[in-house]
């Protein structure tokens, strides 16, 4: 039977009001999503304002119960996991002749993407050739020098998915003079903005400065730590329980 024109009239109602509530709720989703955001921006802020070697200690000490508390996963595992993953890869790449294979470049990139903003990157490692990444590697990882980074990044320019973010994460593994090019490590320390970041070398030379500076007055000896750190006030609450100030060893 031909519905009514009552009838239509309410079905169609109904849907306007469906519609309205799933753009509400879209609209509320998002704004929750960006107050998160924000929040954990303005801790790792926080953070970075404060020279009290103490408060960044216990904030890096966080880190793992953090990464375990965040729930923060992708198709490809867990935060958590994946760090451990990433971090073991440091050994193999530190040692002369070192080299990074296609299965340990696919690591590094499930650990950056679900750490970071999901990006269809894996598609680039998936087509790699083995041979080419570790050729590529081998080159980037011999000259690694945070004084003269510009080589060490340039060497991984016929890797396609390789920029200078990706490639941050290889170096920080094998040495804890780098830091990982992170978004919220960006924002904190240089004021880059939200969006329309530039992931360049310029950009890098910048946040390794800073990093490399902050290590300085908190007497780290890995750069590396001072990332870590930022990284974990940005996924907690900012009131991580003081510990006392320690040089920091080489930290996985």
């Amino acid at each position: 039977p031909v519905p009514s024109r009552i009838a239509t009239i309410k079905i169609r109602n109904l849907l306007v009001f469906c519609a309205t509530r799933c753009v509400a709720l879209e609209v509320c989703r998002k704004i929750v999503a960006t107050s998160r955001k924000i929040g954990a921006i303005n801790m790792a802020a926080k953070l970075w304002a404060s020279d009290d070697a103490a408060e960044w200690t216990a904030t890096l000490d966080a880190l793992d119960a953090r990464m375990a508390s965040s729930g923060k996963k992708t198709k490809y595992g867990s935060l958590g996991p994946l760090h451990k993953k990433w971090a073991a890869l440091g050994p193999a790449l530190s040692g002369s002749g070192a080299a990074l294979g296609k299965e340990e470049l696919r690591t590094v990139m499930a650990y950056k993407l679900t750490r970071g903003k999901m990006r269809p990157l894996m598609r680039f490692v998936d087509r790699a050739d083995d041979g080419a990444v570790r050729s590529a590697s081998e080159a980037a990882l011999g000259i690694m020098d945070p004084a003269n980074c510009g080589p060490c990044f340039d060497a991984f320019g016929p890797i396609s998915g390789v920029g200078v973010a990706t490639a941050s994460l290889i170096f920080a593994a094998a040495d804890p003079r780098f830091v990982i090019m992170s978004d919220e490590a960006m924002e904190v320390t240089c004021g880059a903005p939200p969006h329309g970041k530039k992931y360049d070398l310029a950009a890098y030379a910048n946040l390794l400065r800073a990093c490399t500076e902050k290590a300085a007055v908190l007497e780290w000896a890995n750069v590396r730590d001072v990332e870590f750190a930022i990284f974990s006030a940005s996924l907690g609450d900012g009131s991580p329980k003081k510990a006392v100030a320690t040089k920091r060893k080489r930290r996985s």
